[in-house]
């Protein structure tokens, strides 16, 4: 409403300016029409519009993360070349793991052709691990495990553990605890401690059956040792 004012008072004092042409003694009466006065306003409003419009075309709004709509994204060509970087990082770290492993460089790319699905991300993740933990891949210390989500994940087995526990300068010993209430002859749970010697206190993790059962031929043949397993897999995993 303020804005609409001001357009009509300049547009008043404009009319009124044109008036003043008049000789003071004139018996000429000047008669502000409406049309006029409209004129005035329609032509205030005219310019106002286009110097908005001009402000408007003169800039350009940037959004920060976004891609233009002409830039491509996920091109085949991308793909193939990120694939080709992590074969190439694959390559340099196969290398490593032989050397560290004292085996031959086409010992473990025979068991790496092995893992047929596994994606290179993964496979990536296992070299790096092997190297930073002293693990074997062929004496089965760690591996792959896919779940049922279908993801894939480097896995740790039960003996890559025990190495893991053996060798580790601040091992002290582990304890099991179990529930006394069972789920189909199976503990509700199992509990694994590990004591570090630089730590006062141990180091306890707590798995559930219900939420870690599989269904694989070995969970239903031993499912007490099986949880026990998971328990201490979780338990390395935090304290070492």
């Amino acid at each position: 409403m303020k804005r609409n004012t001001n357009k009509q008072s300049n547009a008043l004092k404009e009319i009124l300016e044109k008036k003043q042409t008049y000789p003071e003694d004139s018996p000429t009466l000047v008669v502000i029409k409406e049309d006029l006065l409209e004129t005035a306003l329609t032509s205030t409003q005219t310019i106002n519009s286009n110097e908005k419009a001009l402000a408007k075309s003169s800039h350009k709004i940037v959004q920060f993360g976004c891609k233009a709509d002409s830039e491509k994204v996920n091109t085949p060509s991308d793909i193939s070349s990120s694939i080709s970087v992590f074969h190439q990082l694959i390559e340099v770290e196969m290398v490593k793991c032989a050397q560290q492993l004292k085996i031959d460089k086409d010992q473990l790319q025979a068991w790496l052709n092995l893992q047929l699905e596994v994606p290179a991300k993964t496979i990536l993740h296992l070299l790096r691990t092997v190297q930073h933990l002293h693990l074997d891949p062929l004496a089965e210390e760690i591996g792959f495990v896919q779940y049922e989500d279908g993801q894939w994940q480097t896995f740790i087995s039960i003996d890559g553990c025990a190495k893991l526990l053996n060798s580790h300068a601040q091992f002290n010993g582990l304890t099991f605890t179990q529930a006394h209430i069972l789920i189909d002859g199976v503990p509700e749970w199992i509990e694994c401690a590990i004591y570090r010697k630089d730590r006062e206190l141990p180091i306890c993790v707590r798995e559930y059956f219900c939420e870690v059962k599989g269904g694989s031929a070995i969970w239903q043949k031993m499912p007490n040792r099986m949880l026990r397993h998971r328990a201490l897999q979780q338990c390395v995993r935090l304290a070492l």
